[in-house]
């Protein structure tokens, strides 16, 4: 098997494996007073110290959620409940993933200025509209870090900029699920205060993340309980946030090895076949994601007959692979509706081998080509 799909989702790594199984052992609730509640405690704590020693950020500020979704959903709706008394105008793009997105339009929904700016053709934030959309009554600005379907890493650094410049009360988060193991994330550098993570993106296993937020300036979303400052109540998945810092202490942060990796894809493929595109910036790239249209049939053909191989890769966000849309982002950047029916993401992990991606190269060039020649 050739998993390409790491975007959607990640092997989990045989060192969280060996650490979601503690849970087994210290399954006590880490609320309970008692000597085994205490040292379940202990571990949840160890490892939220260990995430935060990665970010460079105080441990208190690190709250675990269920995944990306969730902290994004925490960061946006706890953001706009704590600060609509200061403002009422919001900022995100357009390409943003989809648990943004849709808090955005509820948001919008419940009366306050949204902005949704748009993106150049290389995939990047357009930092003039961007510039005149940000006004002095700005609470908001949700931006994502690494784009999860080209891999487009964003400037975050000048977008914070601009903010402080102009909106002085302005919380800026930045959605990090596709960037953190795969790039330096430290929030104090880049200039936000709050950041989005996910430990199934990176060889950790389903259903726990976090939300960096510095000096807790957001209200809770949900209610119930004391845990974690009561920000994000409830009884905490043990298993998951150790194999989270499992996941993340094994992570090789080597930029240039993954776009090369993505370069080796690009180049064969643009050898062997006619009339394709590779979509986004490659200069300001992760190296984890590769977005290419072949023109002229349709990508999801083409992910299927792949699956005979045993190959596996996506046509974009797995979010929202079940609705029957084109793609938000690749609109976005303005390419034609050919490019974007004929598009599929090809995602990488520092797993992945050169032979896989040759052997994967090779089987899609000739998959092309026979989808074209019965078309």
């Amino acid at each position: 098997m050739v998993y390409l799909d790491n975007a959607a989702t990640t092997k989990p790594s045989e060192k969280a494996a060996e650490a979601m199984l503690q849970a087994v052992t210290e399954y006590a609730n880490p609320s309970s007073l008692h000597c085994a509640g205490l040292r379940a405690e202990k571990l949840i704590t160890a490892s939220r110290d260990n995430i935060a020693r990665i970010l460079g950020v105080n441990g208190n500020d690190i709250y675990f959620t269920s995944g990306g979704t969730e902290a994004n959903n925490l960061a946006i709706f706890g953001t706009a409940d704590a600060l609509k008394k200061r403002g009422r105008r919001i900022i995100t793009s357009k390409i943003e993933h989809p648990s943004v997105l849709e808090a955005f339009k509820k948001l919008e929904k419940d009366g306050f200025d949204v902005v949704y700016t748009g993106v150049l053709p290389d995939g990047t934030i357009d930092l003039d509209a961007f510039s005149q959309a940000v006004s002095e009554d700005t609470i908001l600005v949700s931006v994502m870090h690494v784009n999860n379907e080209t891999g487009v890493i964003q400037p975050i650094e000048k977008i914070s900029k601009i903010v402080r410049e102009t909106a002085k009360n302005c919380i800026i988060h930045c959605d990090c699920v596709q960037s953190f193991g795969k790039i330096p994330v430290k929030p104090e550098q880049m200039g936000v205060d709050m950041i989005s993570i996910s430990a199934h993106k990176i060889h950790g296993f389903k259903g726990c993340g976090a939300l960096y937020t510095k000096n807790r300036r957001i209200n809770p979303v949900f209610y119930g309980g004391e845990q974690q400052n009561e920000l994000r109540p409830g009884t905490e998945n043990t298993g998951g946030i150790l194999a989270f810092s499992a996941a993340a202490s094994e992570c090789v942060i080597d930029i240039n090895e993954m776009q090369r990796k993505r370069l080796l894809m690009a180049d064969i493929l643009i050898d062997k076949i006619e009339d394709i595109l590779i979509n986004g910036s490659s200069e300001h790239n992760s190296g984890s994601v590769l977005n290419v249209s072949f023109l002229g049939l349709k990508a999801e053909i083409l992910l299927h007959s792949l699956e005979r191989h045993e190959i596996y890769v996506s046509t974009g966000s797995a979010c929202s692979s079940h609705k029957p849309q084109p793609s938000h982002v690749l609109m976005a950047m303005g390419l034609s509706q050919q490019a974007v029916n004929g598009a599929i993401r090809i995602s990488f992990s520092q797993y992945t081998t050169d032979d896989e991606i040759r052997f994967a190269a090779e089987k899609i060039a000739d998959e092309v080509k026979t989808i074209r020649r019965y078309m």
